[in-house]
């Protein structure tokens, strides 16, 4: 997604925070360990108002706070800037940094994993997508509509709008595959697109909506949708993440597979992605599953004490359902 500045080289007199702390986000953004979101963190967090770069300092921490899992502080910070941004001067430098704080704080209410976090996420890519058409912006269109394909991919799998989840598959599907094939699209609404893709396939998959032939290739697409995305951005958590969600729900609806093959892929999968990112509850949650369908008592109680120490959206009546599980082998 669209989220630094450019600045010229010879106008940037910044203090050494917020140096490192931009430098670290970049590097973990690039496919870097979870250690650069934290040291952001800790240099982003010490940046008073009188700095000169304090805006942008707030608006990278709020991003920094999003991928940390800590969707209710980043929502709060870029709400604060979004404000501001809307009590400022005109011009197209406001504008454009008005338009990054909205997609970022789209993003963040996406990954609150609530219906009420879909409906604002929602309003403002519309708001975003309805701004880019009157502006003639294809690249903040085209962000938009790749954050709106993975809104309606996330719906498929936790909204609570079961009658309405149909239409979230078609919308999800339309909308990458425009993105996709429009050749303006960057890498990183491309990496988008194909991972709501990926997600939206699994979805369709997992519901059964089509005969048995058709789940197979659902699966298929999902998993091929998958790989496209993590060829893109090699190191993503959140792909990693989705393709041991797509073997867990293959386990558990037998899929015409090796079950034991599926558990090892999937921890694997996640184990690969806590290398990356441990400061997640989502892959201690996904571990916690996977040993208690592998039967491994004391891995599934450690995962689920490690995860509960961690940040994220993990319900605590899911904590408890796992745990449960786990205590009875």
């Amino acid at each position: 997604m669209w989220i630094f500045s450019k600045y010229g080289a010879q106008n940037r007199n910044i203090q050494r925070n917020f140096l490192l702390g931009e430098r670290a986000l970049r590097a973990y953004l690039a496919g870097g360990n979870v250690r650069f979101l934290k040291d952001a963190e800790t240099n982003l967090s010490v940046i008073g108002p009188n700095a000169k770069q304090y805006r942008d300092a707030r608006f990278y921490l709020g991003v920094t706070k999003a991928q940390l899992r800590k969707a209710s502080e980043s929502i709060e910070i870029l709400k604060d800037l979004q404000q501001s941004a809307s009590l400022g001067r005109g011009g197209r430098s406001n504008r454009d940094f008005a338009n990054r704080v909205a997609l970022q704080l789209a993003y963040a209410h996406i990954k609150t994993y609530t219906d009420e976090g879909y409906k604002n996420a929602g309003g403002i890519l519309d708001a975003l997508v309805l701004s880019a058409d009157e502006e003639g912006s294809a690249e903040l269109l085209l962000q938009a509509k790749s954050l709106q394909a993975f809104l309606y991919s996330v719906m498929l799998g936790y909204s609570t709008l079961e009658e309405q989840k149909r239409e979230f598959a078609v919308r999800a599907r339309e909308i990458a595959e425009e993105v996709l094939t429009n050749p303006r699209s960057s890498q990183g609404v491309r990496f988008e697109a194909l991972n709501a893709l990926g997600i939206t396939w699994m979805r369709v998959a997992e519901k059964n909506w089509h005969d048995s032939s058709d789940r197979s290739a659902a699966w298929t697409k999902s998993q091929e949708y998958f790989d496209e995305a993590i060829t893109v951005l090699p190191n993503s958590v959140r792909v990693l993440q989705n393709m041991a969600t797509l073997r867990l729900i293959q386990v558990r609806q037998d899929a015409q597979q090796d079950r034991f093959k599926l558990l090892k892929e999937a921890k694997d999968l996640v184990n690969r992605s806590l290398e990356i990112n441990d400061q997640d509850q989502f892959p201690f949650y996904q571990l916690a599953q996977i040993a208690v369908l592998q039967k491994d008592k004391k891995l599934a109680i450690d995962a689920i004490r490690e995860g509960r120490n961690r940040s994220g959206a993990v319900k605590e009546k899911q904590w408890v359902a796992v745990e449960t599980q786990a205590e009875t082998l």
